[in-house]
This record gives structure tokens, sequence and C-alpha cells, in this order.
């Protein structure tokens, strides 16, 4: 019976050991192998037998990319701005041997550095700068962090600077300002405006001024047309007046004589007018010398 005892335990611990010595290594892990203590090898994905005692599995390590997100912390512009910055990042491990025996915590330490690397980026540059420049943030960041944390045995692979947020000194300041640019665009909105109406009445009144000199011309013009057009008719009127006259001068036949009586009798019909004024011709001596018109002042004399 204790014999049978005795073998009973020789199996278990034996099936236990052998239990024990099968090590299996999912897809996307490796494990870390050591010896008494000593790193021995890493333990790629698959099945594994490992000597119980002698040999033993130290850790799993994942080989996956995995995200790290960051606490907020704050960092100071150029200018002494207290801003709060947030970053994430992407990392995987590569080296296995540094991760797990060179480092303490490999993410502690990133994050450290990162933390150190942009303070010194973001103190060299402007508020402004910093708040709409965080795709070159992001890249002079990932550029000192990527070799620092190879020495950690973890590669980054993408570094992303989320949300900035200003002090509340800062952020009061920045909405004073922001507060002034709104006035002052809406100050040369309305000046710009102001401009343009006076631009447009201006040139309403000159057209109006042009329009109405034009109006003017035209009356003008239409009137001295009509003038010079009456000044011809009524020349156009004397001038076959007087042809007529002539003409019907010449048809008459009449002699010196004849003319000569014609005007002493239009001479005196003259005279016994109403009129205040006469006109008396140059030749009026010379019609003394016709008979009918010395008698005919002689007349005049006597009355």
């Amino acid at each position: 019976m204790l014999a049978f005892f005795i073998t009973l335990v020789i199996v278990v611990l034996i099936i236990l050991l052998l239990i024990a010595s099968i090590k299996i290594v999912h897809s996307g892990d490796v494990k870390v192998l050591e010896r008494f203590g000593n790193y021995v090898k890493t333990l790629q994905p698959g099945l594994h037998l490992v000597v119980p005692i002698i040999y033993a599995v130290r850790q799993t390590v994942s080989l996956r990319q995995r995200p790290l997100q960051m606490d907020p912390f704050d960092v100071i512009t150029k200018e002494n701005a207290t801003i709060q910055v947030e970053v994430s990042l992407k990392y995987h491990v590569n080296d296995v041997e540094s991760y797990v025996y060179k480092n303490e915590n490999s993410e502690e330490s990133v994050i450290l550095d990162c933390q150190s690397s942009l303070r010194g980026i973001i103190g060299n540059m402007e508020l402004n700068d910093v708040l709409n420049g965080t795709t070159k943030i992001n890249a002079s960041l990932f550029t000192e962090i990527k070799d620092v944390a190879s020495s950690y045995g973890v590669s980054v692979d993408r570094i992303n600077i989320g949300e900035i947020t200003p002090s509340t000194e800062v952020q009061a300041s920045m909405d004073k300002l922001i507060t002034a640019n709104r006035n002052k665009e809406a100050m040369i909105t309305e000046a710009q405006g102001f401009k343009e109406k006076t631009i447009q009445e201006a040139q309403g009144q000159a057209q109006q001024v042009t329009i109405n000199a034009q109006a003017q011309a035209e009356q003008v013009r239409i009137a001295a047309q009509a003038q010079a057009d009456q000044i011809n008719l009524l020349a156009n009127a004397d001038a076959k007046r007087i042809s007529v006259v002539n003409q019907a001068v010449q048809d008459s036949a009449l002699d010196d004589k004849m003319l000569q009586y014609l005007g002493l009798k239009a001479f005196g019909s003259l005279a016994e007018s109403d009129s205040n004024t006469i006109v008396i011709p140059s030749n009026l001596t010379g019609l003394a010398n016709i008979p009918a018109a010395k008698q005919l002042w002689n007349s005049d004399e006597v009355k």
C-alpha cells in the first residue's frame, strides 16, 4: 500500500512538472525566459517546453501597439503665458530585453521625456503660434522623443497634441483681445459702409447734375434753334416781300417823277401822323426843287 502511494505521488509530480514545463505564447505577445534570475531569451508565439525550476518565465510582454494618454500638464510660452496641454501617443515594444530589464517603468520614462521636450518646444513659441501650430509642434516633438524612447525598448509611432487650455488670466486677456478685434472690425465695416454710401450719394448727385445740365443745354439748344428758325423765316419773308415789291415796281413801269410823287405823298402822310419823331431824308433840300413838294411845304407853313 505504501509503495502504491509513493508511486502515485511520483506520477502526480511528473504530470505537474510536465504541465509546468509547457508554455504557450499567443500571437502579439512574447515571454521573457530566465535561468536563475538571468535573462536567457524571448519566447516567440507558439508552444514551448521549459524545464521547471531551472528556467522560469518572468513576464509576458505585448508587442501590439498601445495608446498612452497623458494627464494635462502646464507649459509656459515664450511670453510667460501659462497653458495646459493634453498629449496622447501610440507606441509598441521593439526591444523586450531593454523594456524589461533596463527600465523600471518605460511608459513613465516616455511621459517624463515627452513633457520635458514639449516644454522646451513651446517655451520658444508665442502663444498665438502655439494655438495655431499644433501640427508643427507634433512633428518637432515626435522627432525629439522617438530617439529617446528607443533606449527604453519602445518605439513611438505617433504623438498628438490634444486640447490646449490657456489659464484663467490668459483666457481673460484673449477674450478682451477678441472683443477689441471684433469692435475694430465692426468700426472698419461701418466706416467702409459710410464711405461707400457717401461715394454712391456723390455719384448720384453728380449724375443728377449732369442730367440737369444736359437737359438745360438741350432746352437752350431747342430754344436757340427755334429762334434761329423764326429769324430765318422772317428774313425769308422780308426778302420775299422786298423781292415782290421790287418786281411790282419793275412791272409797273413807273418813271422818276412818279416815284418822287409817291415819296412825297408818303412823307406827307407821315407828317400828319401822331408820331413824335419824324425821320427826314438827307436829300430833303433836293425835294424843294420839285414844284409839288415846294407847294406842299408852303401850304404847311401857312397853316
